[in-house]
Formats: C-alpha cells, structure tokens, sequence
C-alpha cells in the first residue's frame, strides 16, 4: 500500500524561495514580474476549474461528469493553442477547433478502450497536453510560413512532420510516467507495454489527423 504524505517543512521552504524569487525579479524587471503574475494568476483559475470539475468526478464517478471533464480539457486545449497564435488567432478558430475536436475524439475513444474509467482523468489529460503541444508547433510554424517567401511549395506531409517531431519529445517523457502507473495497479509488464504502445499510436493517428484538417482548413478557408 503506497501512502502519501505532505511535509509542511517542505512546502513552506518551497514557498519562501518562490517569494524570493519573485523578490529578486521585481528587483530586477518589474514590468516583467507582472506579467508573470498575471500569467501565474491565469494557471491558477485554470487548475481550480479544473480541480473541481476532477473533484466532482471523484465525487459522483458520474458520465456527464466525465463528459464535462471532456468538454473542459478540450476547451482548454483549443484555448492554449489559439492564444498562441496572438494576434491572428480569430481567422484560425474554426480550423483549430475543428481538429483538435476530431483528434480529442480518437485519443478519449482509445482511452476508453483500453483502459478502465477510473485511469480515463490521467490519460486523456496527458494525450490531449500532448497534442496540444504538438498542435501549438504546427500552427506556429504554418503562421510563420505566411510571412515568408516561398523558395518552393510544401506538400502536405512536409507541414505535418514538424507536428510529428514535437509530439515524440512530451510523449517520450510523459509514457514511462504512465506505465509505472500500471506496474504499481497492479497490471502485468508485457500487458501494460501493449497498451501504452496502441496508446502512443493512436496518440499519433489522432495528432497526424488533427494536423491534416487544421492545415487543410487553413489553406482553403484563410487567404
């Protein structure tokens, strides 16, 4: 049995270089230690609606609370990605949206599949931070080549492979985290290797899909 503890020495030595930190910014950028705050203020509303939509799960281990738990983590992926597409993210919602819905999709209907509803919070939460990362890099990189001369025109998987390339680097750091997870559940080695391989596949289905209609929709509807 794992029990977990909290050290309150350790949270209030956290805190105190934390204060220091901060301390030692407004020292040296002031303008710059309000925008963290601001930017800290923001992460905290987040994962206090997040906490208590979990909280609620938890609670009535109820689907519609599942299915509001979908619909937020979403929403929030959809969200982090248009924001970094300031300050041309209004000609690309419909695109992003669109795709990160059809993605989302393939990664909750593969985590359902494979795995038991109390594991559904965890893993639909890291294949969606996954593919958001990803889609971050591939609307960032396409708004960049808008701006830029054309030496040539790129297919269509030339665009997506930079998507590709930035979901391996949180996928690679993130998996084994899952899987000590399913050693500790208690599910066999070679078993819990399978899933998390049709896990990580379908995690690239669904951000290679995902990339294919933001970029299409893109190319098609925004001139």
């Amino acid at each position: 049995m794992i029990v977990s503890e909290i050290s309150l020495w350790g949270v209030g030595i956290v805190a105190l270089v934390v204060i220091l930190a901060m301390i030692v910014l407004a020292c040296v950028d002031r303008r710059m230690l309000g925008r963290m705050l601001t930017i800290f203020g923001a992460t905290i509303a987040q994962m206090a609606i997040v906490a208590g939509v979990v909280w609620l799960v938890y609670r009535t281990n109820a689907w519609w609370a599942f299915a509001l738990l979908y619909v937020l983590v979403l929403c929030l992926s959809i969200c982090w990605v248009l924001y970094s597409l300031q300050p041309k993210w209004r000609p690309m919602t419909g695109p992003v949206a669109t795709a990160m819905f059809a993605g989302s999709i393939i990664v909750a209907g593969s985590t359902l599949l494979c795995l038991p509803m109390s594991v559904f919070i965890t893993v639909y939460s890291v294949l969606m931070a996954c593919m958001t990362a990803s889609m971050i890099q591939t609307m960032v990189n396409y708004r960049r080549s808008l701006n830029m001369p054309r030496k040539g025109e790129q297919t269509l998987m030339e665009r997506i492979l930079p998507n590709v390339r930035s979901m391996m680097q949180p996928l690679v750091m993130v998996m084994p985290v899952l899987y000590m997870g399913m050693l500790l559940g208690g599910v066999k080695p070679m078993t819990g290797l399978l899933v998390l391989l049709l896990l990580i596949a379908s995690a690239f289905v669904a951000n290679i899909m995902a990339g294919v209609i933001a970029l299409v929709m893109n190319q098609k509807y925004i001139k």
